[in-house]
């Protein structure tokens, strides 16, 4: 896959939002009419929705509220939790840990089976998860597949079939950073609510999230009656009807989605997943060389569209920051106890291009010599 022309710069490599699919920048250059007038719109949303099952690996049904991802991760959320509803949350980093947080600001009692920022699920916490769910016999379990802060992609077989063997009504994962990038197979992990979102893998502005929703889900969501922006609930077949939806739908920002998922599809999601994984050990590679070590531990499973690297030695954050970007390649930093010491580079959608990560290793070994 060739990159666009357009990138914002010569090596766009920050983890989200990514440089623009340009199939999804055409598409927003032309206009579009009344979304609830006629069936053009409902006919693109359907669509868009059933190229996103394949890559999500469900035949639950997929909504798409507009707003970035965060929306979809306080909408499922909010949706299905009331206040003194018990919780558990998985956390190897700053996002898992966070569905705790926001859980608790909801009223609900949580409990947080926190593990270390650089690493990734194992045999071993699966075993404190099943001894939190056996005692706070929660409404709702949570995990992260993809870390982005981390650089980590957790395994989440073995939570799917803890969820599905203790009676967990509801599991929700927040695939944000991998959907689109890597095998995601909600149905078989036993997810309730994946969330998803549009400026990371599959290239698009940070206007639209995407859940993919079970019939046990819709129950709970039916049950609480949550009422806000975030609501879920009214996109529930709401495609059958353009009237439905609960506010203007977003035509331009679901156009854009179908052409750079349309793309992905006629690639092929085995190739993408390829190129994902094809990049990251390029990545990973040129890394080592360069004596640049990565922050996972090195028993973590590493993510195929975020690489994340400790800062250099001799460097502070915003001097390497600095010193890339005058060279034209943008990276990110992170968030957390990881804030000030490691750095990321997003190889996700349009930005898992192995001629731009040559180029980018390439300027960070000129950096690194020349410092």
């Amino acid at each position: 896959m060739s990159m666009s022309s357009s990138a914002y710069t010569a090596m766009p490599f920050y983890p989200g939002p990514v440089s623009m699919h340009p199939d999804a920048l055409e598409a927003l250059r032309r206009d579009y009419g009344p979304p609830r007038f006629g069936t053009g719109y409902a006919e693109l949303y359907r669509a868009t929705c059933g190229h996103i099952r394949s890559f999500a690996g469900t035949r639950h049904e997929v909504v798409l509220p507009t707003g970035e991802g965060m929306l979809g991760l306080w909408g499922a959320l909010k949706c299905t939790l009331r206040p003194g509803d018990p919780v558990v949350t998985v956390g190897t980093g700053v996002f898992g840990d966070g569905f705790g947080d926001m859980a608790a600001g909801l009223g609900c009692v949580v409990e947080k089976v926190s593990l270390p920022y650089d690493s990734t699920l194992t045999e071993e916490a699966l075993e404190r998860v099943d001894d939190a769910v056996r005692r706070l016999k929660p409404v709702v379990l949570t995990a992260v597949h993809c870390e982005t802060p981390s650089g980590t992609l957790n395994p989440l077989e073995g939570l799917g079939r803890l969820k599905r063997d203790r009676g967990v009504p509801l599991f929700i994962v927040d695939a944000v950073a991998s959907l689109g990038g890597a095998p995601v197979e909600a149905d078989a992990w036993n997810v309730d609510i994946l969330l998803g979102g549009s400026q990371k893998c599959f290239a698009c502005p940070a206007d639209m999230s995407i859940l993919a929703v079970s019939g046990a889900a819709w129950e709970r969501m039916a049950e609480v009656k949550y009422q806000g922006y975030e609501a879920l609930l009214p996109f529930h077949g709401a495609d059958e009807d353009p009237m439905r939806f609960p506010y203007t739908p977003n035509w331009p920002g679901v156009a854009a989605l179908h052409a750079a998922v349309s793309a992905l599809m006629q690639e092929g999601p085995a190739r993408v997943f390829a190129r994902h994984k094809a990049v990251a050990a390029q990545c990973r590679h040129g890394l080592a060389e360069l004596n640049i070590p990565l922050w996972t531990a090195p028993d973590a499973v590493n993510s195929p569209t975020v690489t994340a690297a400790r800062i250099p030695e001799g460097f502070t954050w915003p001097e390497w920051r600095e010193a890339l970007a005058a060279r034209g390649l943008v990276v990110g930093g992170s968030l957390g106890p990881m804030n000030g010491k490691v750095f990321r580079l997003g190889h996700m959608g349009t930005q898992a291009d192995p001629a731009r990560m040559e180029k980018a290793l390439a300027v960070m070994k000129d950096v690194t010599e020349k410092h």
